[in-house]
């Protein structure tokens, strides 16, 4: 009899599970959503609302996790997450009832398909009632579940707070960096002092479009415009081409992978988008092949209104998958 050859995931086949793992909709993830309302530590005023736009980047983070903690596991004992804008582990959607794990809480409870999760959390939250939600939710669920995990949170300015998060990484560590700044509130170039605590840290930045608006700015003699980008991204003082003084700069930060995702709204528009960097990898790994092709279908075949429907169906509001893909 011959082998039937595996039928390869349609492009909702894999985003349809992440969003329900993200949004409280699956066995797992729906205990977590019991406990934090069991304990009035459910969405407040004070956690984050952004579009639907906003499960994409956390999806591309979760499916990361996934391929990276596989790996690591074959050569680390310790996994550590490093979150630099932390929030409050919730992130309400916009204009609709639904509720996403945040970056870190997602971190936390996060098993890989063997079952590896992260050693050490690490977040940083400058504002404070992000800051009391996120630690209170975190350690709740950590006490629930009976997770080893090591949470450190650190309030704080993430420029003035590198050396408190460098402190805590050991040289034998694998972590994934994870930088995700609603605009240009950090200095890229501070991160060096956590790469080099360890060899094997990978990075994951969320560049804004808005830092294309005001390279456009300084480009057209705003000084002001150019002196904030030149505090982003130290490079640019000499390379007066964005792409070109990232490119720069992200030679200390790792290998580049060819899994940069844009993220769109629900009109399609470019929002922002999110760069890949490893330290280190084999080239022709056979991981990356899967990792430039998810991001490629968040770039091509998502957006936030696609997210929208099928959280709508997910979540029994209607649609159809028809709706969601033209062929």
């Amino acid at each position: 009899m011959l082998n039937k050859k595996k039928k390869k995931k349609e492009p909702y086949d894999r985003i349809r599970p992440i969003l329900e793992y993200l949004t409280f909709a699956d066995s797992y993830t729906k205990r977590i959503r019991e406990i934090l309302k069991n304990n009035n530590l459910w969405i407040t005023n004070d956690d984050v609302s952004y579009g639907p736009h906003t499960l994409l980047k956390l999806a591309y983070l979760k499916y990361y996790f996934d391929i990276a903690l596989e790996i690591a596991k074959n050569y680390f004992e310790n996994y550590v997450f490093i979150d630099t804008f932390a929030g409050s582990g919730l992130v309400s959607i916009k204009d609709t009832e639904y509720v996403s794990l945040g970056s870190s809480l997602l971190a936390l409870i996060f098993k890989s398909r063997s079952g590896t999760s992260f050693s050490k959390i690490i977040g940083v939250e400058i504002e404070e009632n992000k800051f009391s939600l996120l630690y209170r939710r975190l350690n709740l669920i950590k006490k629930e579940l009976n997770l080893a995990t090591d949470i450190k949170l650190i309030k704080g300015d993430i420029n003035k707070k590198i050396d408190d998060i460098a402190n805590e990484i050991n040289q034998g560590d694998y972590g994934i960096l994870f930088v995700d700044p609603e605009g240009i509130e950090i200095s890229l170039g501070n991160l060096s002092k956590i790469l080099s605590r360890s060899k094997s840290i990978d990075v994951i930045l969320n560049q804004s479009e808005g830092v294309y608006r005001l390279l456009g700015k300084a480009q057209n003699g705003d000084s002001v415009s150019l002196k904030s980008l030149e505090q982003y991204l130290p490079t640019l003082s000499n390379v007066q081409d964005l792409e070109k003084a990232r490119n720069k700069l992200f030679t200390q930060f790792g290998k580049p992978i060819e899994a940069t995702a844009e993220i769109r709204d629900v009109n399609n528009s470019l929002k922002y988008e999110l760069v890949l960097r490893v330290r280190p990898t084999k080239s022709g790994a056979s991981w990356v092949e899967g990792m430039v092709e998810f991001a490629n279908n968040i770039t091509t075949r998502y957006n936030g209104k696609i997210v929208l429907n099928i959280l709508d169906q997910i979540h029994g509001k209607g649609g159809r998958i028809d709706d969601f893909f033209k062929p």
